[in-house]
């Protein structure tokens, strides 16, 4: 058996904990962010690929952009499988596909992310054509695409000021920059009570990184909406410069 073969055969058992879910029984957005990231975490720790085995290369992963599609909303606290294989590399992107079902095989929710293995000193991006210089090596990409996704994106909306808002402590991750779940936690701050009962009708989220929020910065998040859409902007108030975007479409 391939290295290939043995991504896409590997099962992984999620657990929906109640501190993923809201008040009305529904999925946070960044729950579906935390049971990604402990999926792919996983994986690629089985494949001595995580985070552990790169900063000895002197790299690291960055998130660039995390698409959510939701088959149907999840009832209380689930037991789930999931499963994910790296599907192809453009330019400086890794893709990676993620399906998350339940108990009787039907797919609840399935995830594409796209990253970039970032140099930790220099900050800066390391193309994948000079991994194999360092002795560094990825599985072998399966191309199967779950669904439609772009590694970056903007949204030309009407945005009002919703909150401005400070990095805390408990924001940062290894990196010392915000930890990519914390974003959609910021949006889902700035839900209404009506907001938060139309979760159960999510069907994609849309999460584009553009910039880093570090120690003590001051950053302003801006909300719009459109149809069945909601979208969010981060504005890094101290660099003046945009930190990320989100949208989320409902039913």
């Amino acid at each position: 058996m391939n290295t290939q073969e043995q991504e896409i055969e590997c099962y992984y058992d999620v657990d929906v904990e109640v501190s993923l879910l809201n008040e009305n029984g529904h999925l946070k957005p960044h729950a579906y962010q935390f049971l990604i990231a402990d999926v792919a975490g996983r994986h690629l720790s089985r494949f001595h690929v995580n985070a552990d085995d790169t900063i000895g290369f002197g790299l690291s992963w960055a998130l660039i952009s995390q698409h959510v599609e939701v088959l149907r909303p999840i009832n209380g606290c689930e037991h789930l499988r999931a499963r994910t294989w790296h599907s192809g590399t453009k330019g400086p992107y890794f893709r990676r596909e993620l399906i998350f079902c339940d108990n009787d095989g039907q797919v609840v929710f399935q995830a594409v992310t796209f990253s970039i293995l970032l140099d930790v000193k220099k900050r800066s991006v390391l193309r994948p054509k000079t991994l194999n210089t360092l002795g560094f090596s990825l599985p072998e990409p399966h191309p199967e695409f779950l669904f439609e996704a772009k590694a970056t994106r903007k949204f030309q909306m009407e945005y009002e000021p919703s909150e401005t808002r400070r990095v805390y402590n408990s924001y940062l991750d290894l990196l010392g920059h915000v930890n990519n779940c914390r974003y959609s936690e910021f949006a889902y701050d700035t839900f209404t009570p009506e907001e938060k009962l139309r979760l159960s009708q999510l069907k994609r989220m849309e999460i584009y990184f553009e910039s880093e929020l570090r120690p003590q910065d001051t950053f302003t998040i801006k909300k719009a909406s459109q149809e069945n859409s909601l979208f969010f902007l981060g504005h890094n108030n101290d660099r003046d410069n945009t930190s990320f975007h989100i949208a989320m479409t409902f039913e």
